[in-house]
């Protein structure tokens, strides 16, 4: 049993959650719903991207930058896999 590390931290966790129920959102939608810095934001969503969990893809608009982040094949899985274990955790049976 090993739940994935990356994914049980508390804000990659709704960062996953989020990115599970849309097809893409931008930063300014992550940033204001999660009420993190645009440090903190960045900082794990490059450690959901290294571990190929999301894409992040960065573009312009006129001469403003657009960052919007997608859950990958590979995420969703792993995803899947995460509730399935916090599942078997929630049902086990310990003795005394």
């Amino acid at each position: 049993m090993s739940l994935n590390k990356v994914i049980h931290e508390s804000t990659r966790l709704k960062i996953m959650m989020i990115l599970s129920s849309v097809k893409e959102v931008d930063f300014n939608f992550l940033l204001n719903t999660l009420r993190l810095t645009k440090g903190n934001l960045s900082s794990h969503m490059s450690s959901l991207e290294k571990n190929e969990l999301v894409n992040i893809q960065k573009q312009f608009l006129g001469k403003l930058p657009v960052t919007k982040y997608s859950i990958t094949e590979y995420g969703k899985n792993q995803l899947d896999l995460y509730w399935i274990e916090m599942e078997n955790i929630k049902n086990m049976k310990f003795s005394k």
